[in-house]
């Protein structure tokens, strides 16, 4: 019997800091060196640099072509199948040299799109947090499919010491972290690029409406025992546990979801088993001016403890008093161009559930 060759993924690895002692690119030393060690198999790492590229101005594509440096970042993103972010904190979000890479990869065609990626940082305070929270944001345009699990901050300057004089991790937990990180980065990615193992017009979708205002506000007082649920908790937990995937309409209350949402979360997530985890989910929504697009953004932030994978494409915010009328004196929705989105945003969800339920 012949063996079985497995499949070797190309990870492309990408730092927002151009100091050469930073310590976000130890990470990425870091995370090369424990592939070559073999601590991680089935991968190899290549960092691309982003220094030769020039700051984004669309005056230097000349008939659908970029400059040399810019095509040879876009074929290396191109050629990767996934991809390793190193992301320092810059005013609560990514750097302005990442912001530049990211913009020109997404220049017609966009080369980031469809792909797995995972996001490691360090600095002080979070570790890097937020500009993590705001490179998930921006990977929602991109179609990136960032895995969610586990999240890698690091705190670089609190004792004991993560790096040694040259920016190089030496901190054998924060190793360990990463090689966390690398395979799930691997799995994830081996499971998006696998086949689908039926095809999408042979598999029905229903929908089930669930209502939120029977569920108590959470208090834990009200369990019965540990994972001990009121019967009303108990019936909602198991119908969010029996769903292949999620659709939400979400509403957006003070650039965020409503308290009601936020408590079924919070319910469907409590010990001993978060029964929203590794699922596809979708978000609608329909409100004033931008129809809604803060209570979506918070909410794909909250699905990142939650275990979800929220479909990047098609968005859909919808402004409710726009005209044409959106919406009919009962609250139905009677735009054709809204149906069409909608019925899209079905079809993606349905599609991506597949993908990762049947590659799982």
């Amino acid at each position: 019997m012949e063996a079985v060759v497995q499949p070797v993924i190309k990870v492309a690895a990408i730092c927002g800091s151009l100091r050469k002692g930073s310590y976000n690119r130890g990470l990425i030393r870091s995370a090369v060196q424990l592939v070559k060690e073999s601590a991680v198999t089935g991968i190899e790492i290549e960092y691309v640099d982003i220094t030769p590229l020039p700051l984004l101005n669309t005056d230097l594509e000349v008939n659908g072509t970029y400059p040399p440096a810019v095509e040879a970042f876009r074929q290396k993103i191109r050629d990767a199948d996934c991809y390793l972010f190193a992301s320092p904190e810059y005013n609560y979000s990514v750097s302005g040299p990442l912001k530049n890479a990211i913009d020109w990869a997404s220049r017609p065609s966009n080369v980031w799109a469809d792909k797995a990626a995972a996001i490691v940082s360090a600095g002080g305070g979070f570790g890097g947090g937020r500009s993590q929270y705001h490179l998930r944001q921006v990977g929602v345009f991109l179609d990136l499919h960032f895995i969610n699990k586990p999240e890698f901050f690091l705190n670089a300057f609190q004792p004991p010491a993560k790096f040694d004089s040259e920016g190089n991790l030496i901190d054998l937990p924060s190793k360990e972290r990463l090689i966390e990180v690398l395979l799930s980065l691997k799995a994830f990615t081996l499971r998006l690029q696998a086949m689908e193992l039926m095809k999408e017009e042979e598999v029905e979708m229903e929908i089930e409406y669930i209502e939120l205002s029977t569920l108590p506000m959470l208090n834990t007082d009200l369990l019965i025992g540990y994972g001990v649920f009121p019967p009303v908790v108990e019936d909602f937990r198991r119908k969010i546990l029996e769903a292949d995937c999620f659709l939400f309409a979400s509403p957006e209350y003070n650039y965020s979801v409503t308290a009601p949402l936020k408590n079924a979360l919070d319910w469907a997530s409590c010990p001993p088993t978060n029964v929203w985890a590794d699922k596809a989910a979708a978000i609608v929504s329909a409100s004033g001016s931008l129809g809604g697009a803060r209570g979506q953004y918070h909410l794909r932030q909250i699905g990142v403890y939650l275990d979800l994978h929220i479909i990047n494409k098609p968005e859909l915010f919808l402004n409710g008093y726009d005209e044409p009328a959106k919406f009919d004196s009962n609250g139905d929705l009677i735009d054709p161009e809204a149906k069409l989105k909608l019925k899209q945003l079905l079809l993606a969800l349905r599609a991506f559930t597949l993908r990762l339920r049947n590659n799982s």
